[in-house]
């Protein structure tokens, strides 16, 4: 008999497996390809045939002072700390879900106490009444048997959820890298504009002073003085502009290092933007580019975690087999359960097959269907992103220091063209008006040849985060 009913038991689940595996449509869980890639990034830049220096990009573009102000946002930057202590989360919800495809056993001590009242025995008419003790302990275990996978599959998409996280957090580093080397090379810059402001006043005060000389002695006219005169105002207040932009900047800095939003800093930062070095990079292409890129990877992890959601999805079409028992003892008396006469032992299997829910199962497998194209779709669009972004960084790289050859050139033939225009103003021989917009020009030409200096490193600090290369030594 016994053999009978396990064979019964066997063909209808092997029956109702085939019957829910007709229903449930097939989960599809494939990488799609986007398109092939070019050999070589479309922009013309020749790449270093050694390999990137082992010190990291901070130590080439800001020597040892930024990267110590990187090695500190790093170690004390709230918003990174946070998202940390989130994946470590993420990880355990991994391990929570591995937990089910073990058995699960908790010891159980219960106890009850009831009375029944006996009507008509004894005596006519008349009561009695008795009370019972049942007190039971024991090992209760239960184990779901994950005949599909589902349990395992749910276990690795959390899994691959944790290792996307872990991709977020290094391109999140790799953020905060580069934030702190853009700032760092804002407060040096603005602190070279401040710097250069001041000296235009200077220099614009003691024209005044000149012109204001003349004037008295009747060599210039009320129309020189008032040139004069405004020009030094607008040289001032614009180098107070300046005075707080580059607090600004501090400010900004001390925030991404953990720290109150002050303009002190606790060392002194250097006077002037680092020469860029050639470009040293180790060569690659668009194709082998996915494979460092973090924020391509976790998208990646993504979207297969989101094929194995749709595979459970699936598989919950699928009957669940429980198994539950385990040894115990029962008895009248509390004394008696650590008594090995009263010990028990029982098994009890139960199968649930979904039959009617409404449509929730295909509904729940329609929608793990479209977040898995979803995520794809968000993979495709992370790399063209991704792509976009080092092709427009490659070109700038060229144009910037062709820029930057330019506008050097301009600033010294504008300083050059001050010097004269002012000895030719001294002589009689220039007019107040082109000595003084001759000056300004030349303040402006070397403001320009600061500001494309940083450009330039923000750049190439770009770049840098572009090809996920790390800012700190190895």
């Amino acid at each position: 008999m016994k053999s009978k009913g396990s064979l019964q038991l066997s063909l209808w689940i092997i029956s109702s497996s085939f019957f829910c595996g007709c229903l449930a449509p097939f989960a599809g869980n494939h990488k799609e390809v986007i398109q092939t890639y070019p050999e070589y990034w479309e922009s013309n830049v020749s790449f270093a045939e050694n390999n990137h220096s082992q010190n990291g990009w901070s130590m080439e573009l800001g020597g040892r002072e930024l990267e110590e102000l990187i090695e500190k946002a790093v170690s004390g930057n709230p918003s990174l700390l946070a998202l940390t202590e989130r994946l470590i989360a993420q990880g355990e919800q991994a391990t929570i879900l591995g937990a089910q495809l073990q058995p699960q056993a908790q010891v159980e001590v219960t106890g009850s106490r009831s009375k029944r009242n006996l009507i008509g025995f004894n005596l006519p008419n008349g009561s009695t009444s008795f009370t019972s003790n049942s007190f039971t302990s024991g090992l209760n275990i239960s184990w779901e048997l994950d005949l599909w996978g589902k349990l395992a599959d749910s276990r690795n998409s959390a899994e691959k959820a944790f290792e996307s996280g872990q991709f977020d957090l290094e391109a999140a580093r790799l953020s905060l890298a580069g934030q702190v080397a853009k700032v760092w090379c804002e407060i040096i810059e603005a602190s070279q504009q401040v710097s250069l402001a001041q000296r235009s006043a200077d220099s614009f005060a003691q024209n005044q002073h000149f012109v204001e000389q003349r004037f008295e002695k009747g060599l210039a006219n009320a129309l020189d003085k008032s040139l004069a005169q405004s020009i030094t105002a607008t040289a001032l207040a614009k180098s107070l502009s300046l005075q707080g932009h580059l607090d600004g900047g501090k400010r900004q800095l001390n925030v991404l290092l953990g720290k109150y939003p002050s303009i002190s800093t606790d060392q002194n930062l250097t006077t002037s933007l680092a020469t860029l070095p050639p470009l040293n990079l180790i060569e690659t292409s668009p194709s082998l580019f996915l494979t460092n890129r973090p924020d391509i990877l976790a998208a990646e992890k993504k979207a297969e975690a989101s094929g194995l959601n749709l595979a459970v999805a699936r598989k919950n079409f699928f009957p669940s087999i429980t198994l539950n028992g385990g040894p115990g003892t029962r008895s009248d008396e509390f004394e008696d359960l650590l008594d090995n006469r009263f010990r028990t032992w029982g098994i009890n299997g139960s199968i649930t097959q979904p039959l009617f829910n409404g449509g929730r199962l295909r509904a729940a497998q329609r929608q793990a269907k479209a977040l898995q194209a979803a995520s794809w779709a968000d993979y495709r669009a992370c790399v063209l992103d991704a792509f976009v972004e080092v092709e427009n960084i490659l070109a700038a790289e060229i144009r910037l220091a062709r820029e930057e050859t330019y506008i050097e050139l301009a600033a010294k033939s504008a300083e050059d063209a001050a010097r004269l225009s002012w000895e030719r103003y001294q002589r009689g021989v220039e007019a107040i008006f082109n000595a003084l917009e001759n000056q300004r020009r030349a303040f402006d030409a070397r403001s320009q040849a600061y500001s494309i200096r940083k450009k330039r490193l923000h750049n190439r600090i770009d770049l840098h985060l572009a090809l996920a290369q790390s800012p700190l030594s190895e």
